[in-house]
């Protein structure tokens, strides 16, 4: 997940004058203690600082999680199962991986810049995706929705959830150092290229979150995930919403929301169902849909990703 309602905090904490130790400058390499020879996928204790500031923004009571070995080992085992350029991206980049408990959806990933403006990023997991399944953690995304039980699911298997998390994390952590899409966040290519002209369109969107009219389907603009905003569809707009997806070229209902998370959803669709061989099926209204088998998805799964897959 890639957020932007941080950014004027962040502005505000990195142009302060002066900094005590308990609040660092949350955009630079140095606040972090970056080690780039320890091993992946550095699990860590999120700095108390830096939970704090994700939870007074969010207005949630995070509070840190330290894995279990079991669940370290998922982690570890979900990262080798990475691509290995993603592997080597986050090798040299990655700070750290934070486990928060009552995360507001499943994960984040953020960027933080070196002194010669080189973006590092970090990333924040909620440990209850260690007690769902993919199948749950999906369908419990995509309920998120709506005002009340809806007709819909996601069927993807028992790994553990938050395989989907790593996976998902990992994508927006390649696109913040390789640049699959122009930019994963906003103000980060602002703070980049203050004197570049705005980019345009990628792919089949014409701008960051408003996709080309032949891409946008009409409640994609309806869509609330996890308790940002309040749900605006009715459970018996599940079908509607699914037909109308269907005829979109995104990998999920979450990656219609801006071409970071489409190339995110995109590359969660071929690594669970191509490397990890795990079918992918969504079912509305007892519609059974395999994303990977509608052919625009595939497509361009197959060739945005390439940079992943090289």
């Amino acid at each position: 997940m890639v957020k932007q309602i941080l950014i004027m905090v962040l502005v505000a904490i990195a142009a302060a004058p002066a900094r005590s130790a308990e609040a660092p400058d949350p955009k630079a390499l140095a606040s972090y203690g970056f080690d780039a020879a320890l091993p992946l996928p550095r699990l860590r204790p999120i700095p108390p600082w830096l939970l704090r500031l994700w939870a007074d923004m969010d207005q949630a009571p995070y509070k840190a999680y330290t894995a279990t070995e079991q669940e370290a080992e998922i982690i570890r085992g979900a990262v080798a199962a990475l691509p290995e350029p993603m592997r080597k991206t986050l090798s040299e980049r990655l700070i750290g991986v934070y486990l928060v408990k009552n995360l507001k959806g499943n994960g984040l990933t953020d960027w933080v810049l070196d002194s010669s403006s080189r973006p590092y990023v970090y990333m924040i997991l909620n440990s209850g995706g260690f007690r769902q399944t993919l199948s749950e953690l999906m369908t419990e995304r995509d309920r998120t929705l709506f005002r009340g039980p809806s007709d819909l699911s996601v069927e993807a298997g028992d790994r553990p959830g938050i395989v989907y998390s790593v996976a998902h994390e990992s994508a927006h952590a390649f696109d913040y150092i390789i640049k699959v899409t122009p930019y994963t966040e906003p103000h980060l290519y602002d703070v980049l290229n203050p004197a570049a002209k705005p980019v345009k369109g990628w792919d089949v969107w014409a701008e960051y979150s408003t996709p080309k009219p032949a891409a946008d389907y009409p409640l994609r603009s309806k869509l609330h995930f996890y308790g940002f905003g309040a749900p605006e569809l009715e459970p018996a707009q599940a079908a509607s919403l699914c037909g109308q997806w269907l005829a979109s070229p995104f990998a999920s209902f979450y990656g219609s929301l801006s071409w970071a998370e489409d190339m995110a959803e995109l590359f969660v669709l071929r690594h669970l169902t191509q490397d990890l061989h795990q079918p992918v099926v969504r079912i509305c209204a007892g519609q059974r849909v395999s994303p990977w088998d509608l052919p625009l998805v595939r497509a361009r799964a197959q060739r945005l990703l390439k940079p992943v897959y090289k």
